[in-house]
């Protein structure tokens, strides 16, 4: 029977090859063609319901999944390469793990290849050193540090200007295992002390300038360290010369007495994170040479650029991203002092630099200069750095004729995002294809609009953010993958408070940045705000807290709060703080006097408040705690007829009374903040 329809289907076709197969003696081969062919014939006759299933499936993928699909394909090559360089980024690091070769080491290999190559240029001192002079210099360092005692885990705070100095002296302490911390040179009075204090500080680097600050401190008691553990690159009739300390110190390597590998503390580089005083962040060997691998391999930078570096040092903006590029890539990095719109063309043209960093912030200085010749002559062909706003990026572009590297990260946290499509004002991006999603350690998670904390389900998990939403960002922990570890602060208590816990799976945990970016559907990321006690401005951030405690102890002021407020045409937001007179019969001017006098003289230039506000009282919860809602969407604005609002005119460097003419001048971009 079923060897009489086998006949039957082979007759009917027109396959000779076929009929011949059947004719054959092998029973078995027809008995599968003849299977085969039924089979066909069934689905032929029943096509439109297959057609019709199919169908089905199409329109329900493309109903409920097709956008996602639709941006995947967009994105694909995107996410591709930021695969591509992630997996780069991982196999370099790897690889210097297994050698466990401490930074100064790596710094030898370039110094032996290229020893006689320019590697710093200090524009202030006309000094100019090739690799293996810069060597010997770090030497003199290194062996001046050895000679006085200092170890392994000693800690020599370095509170200095940017200068080719600063750059040898904690290289040299980095050859003998001496744990460098990085002060802030705008800090004054208590913060001061706080970070000196904070690291434990055996000695202190400082210059001419800014010595003076120091002083006070002492005969205060509020710093615990001898004079003579003060050393000065410059005149000084108090404390020790660095200069004529390091007369008679060899230029030879420095002995080696204690071990030192890539998983040893390099430095501490003090960040404000979202609450108190500044924190001092533990940057290890391995992390500081990921942080430059990582920049340098995504924005193309190698020995053969010139990196002019104004940016301050202290941060990790200009002392890894961007001296690194020197230290590690064999780059060579043109100093200067202080940041100067006026010359910055002019800079980069005289010393043939092809690379700088930037921030947000002077950016928009660059654009309100007058046109000079240099813009239209320079060699400049990358800016990279962070904060550049999507309305200045274009014409920045346009006009200076610059590639531009967004990048976004901190100083401690395990993630750093870039922009490397150059997408107009995005700071990185998330992928979005399933091929390069999960492999790609950094998320954002929704938070309260109101109060900024973290929102979690039912189970207790976090929500990740949808495209087109914002939220906290997130980047993963992991103890057992030394690139995803969190080293947090010298104070563990502070490093308990950025670790997250169960966030998108019961027992991981994740790195808080303190950070609202917003996801865009394509996967960009766009910074919006600062979230806890702090907000950015002039490039720095700044505790509230901080600039509260200098305002609650004054004995005319019953309550005060600081909080950012927007104001147009200016990156970040301008420091603002409401005050509460202890005693409303007393002059405004009085009670701002003395307010002006205690924020002048104990707060860096960036952390002043812009603007003051004197209010009858301020919103508190149910439990007394402060709501500054109300406050930030009030703004400096003048609608509340019961407040008065001073404002700092940097012109005469006092607060004056903010009339309805200043404001609008404000508004308008008119007045200098």
């Amino acid at each position: 029977m079923g060897e009489n329809l086998c006949r039957k289907l082979v007759n009917s076709s027109d396959s000779k090859s076929l009929r011949r197969l059947v004719s054959s003696n092998s029973m078995g081969g027809a008995y599968i063609m003849g299977l085969t062919l039924a089979i066909a014939g069934l689905v032929w006759h029943h096509m439109h319901i297959v057609f019709a299933f199919f169908f089905a499936i199409a329109a329900y993928i493309a109903r409920f999944h097709g956008d996602f699909w639709y941006r995947s394909f967009l994105t694909l090559n995107r996410d591709l390469s930021g695969l591509l360089l992630i997996i780069r980024i991982k196999i370099d690091c790897w690889r210097r793990l297994r050698s466990n070769e401490s930074i100064d080491k790596l710094w030898l290999e370039v110094v032996r290849r290229q020893p006689n190559k320019v590697a710093m240029i200090d524009i202030e001192t006309g000094r100019q050193y090739t690799f293996e002079q810069f060597n010997a210099l770090i030497n003199r360092y290194a062996n001046l540090f050895q000679g006085m005692g200092l170890r392994s885990g000693d800690c020599v705070a370095i509170y200095m200007e940017n200068s080719t100095d600063f750059i040898a002296a904690w290289m040299g302490m980095a050859k003998i295992g001496v744990v460098s911390a990085w002060i802030n040179s705008n800090l004054r009075s208590e913060p001061l002390a706080h970070c000196i204090t904070a690291c434990n500080a055996k000695l202190i680097l400082t210059t001419e300038s800014l010595q003076k600050n120091l002083s006070p401190l002492l005969s205060s008691h509020r710093l615990s360290i001898h004079s003579q553990s003060i050393l000065v690159l410059g005149e000084s009739s108090k404390f020790c010369s660095l200069h004529r300390e390091l007369e008679g110190n060899s230029g030879e390597e420095p002995k080696s007495i204690d071990k030192i590998d890539f998983k040893s503390v390099l430095c501490f580089i003090y960040t404000s994170g979202t609450t108190g005083l500044p924190k001092a962040a533990v940057m290890k060997h391995f992390r500081y040479y990921s942080m430059v691998g990582g920049a340098s391999m995504a924005f193309g930078i190698s020995s053969s650029d010139r990196i002019y570096v104004a940016m301050p040092i202290y941060h990790t903006a200009a002392g890894i991203v961007g001296v690194g590029m020197s230290l590690i890539g064999g780059s060579c990095c043109v100093i200067r002092r202080k940041f100067s719109a006026s010359n910055f063309w002019k800079d980069c043209v005289k010393y043939e630099c092809t690379c700088s960093q930037y921030i947000g912030e002077i950016c928009r200085y660059l654009l309100a200069q007058k046109p000079v010749p240099e813009e239209k002559v320079h060699q400049m062909r990358l800016m990279y750095g962070n904060g550049l706003r999507a309305e200045i990026w274009q014409p920045f572009v346009d006009r200076f004729r610059v590639g531009i590297g967004e990048l976004y990260g901190s100083t401690e946290g395990t993630s750093t995002l870039v922009n490397i499509d150059g997408k107009v004002g995005a700071c990185g991006f998330l992928p979005i294809s399933p091929l390069t999603k999960k492999l790609h350690p950094v998320r954002l998670v929704k938070v309260d609009e109101v109060t900024g904390e973290i929102v979690r389900r039912e189970d207790g998990l976090c929500i990740p953010c949808n495209p087109g939403e914002t939220g906290a960002m997130v980047s993963t922990i992991k103890k057992n993958n030394p690139l995803l570890q969190f080293e947090g602060y010298l104070n563990k208590n502070e490093t308990t408070k950025k670790i997250l816990n169960d966030v998108f799976s019961k027992g991981d945990s994740v790195f808080l940045s303190g950070d609202i970016l917003h996801l865009d559907r394509l996967g960009y990321v766009y910074f919006k705000d600062r979230t806890g006690d702090t907000y950015r401005w002039k490039g720095e951030n700044v505790s509230t807290t901080e600039v509260e405690a200098v305002v609650h102890p004054i004995s005319n002021v019953a309550d005060a709060t600081v909080f950012g407020v927007e104001v147009p045409g200016h990156e970040g937001k301008a420091g603002m703080i409401a005050v509460v007179k202890k005693d409303q019969s007393m002059p405004d001017e009085e009670v701002v006097s003395v307010v002006e006098e205690r924020l002048m003289g104990s707060l860096a230039s960036y952390a002043l408040p812009i603007f003051i506000r004197l209010c009858a009282s301020l919103d508190t919860t149910g439990t007394f705690k402060l709501v500054k809602t109300n406050l930030q969407k009030l703004s400096y604005s003048l609608e509340e007829e019961e407040d008065r609002v001073y404002f700092f005119d940097s012109s005469i460097k006092h607060y004056v009374r903010l009339s309805a003419e200043m404001k609008r001048r404000i508004d308008s971009s008119l007045v200098s903040l």
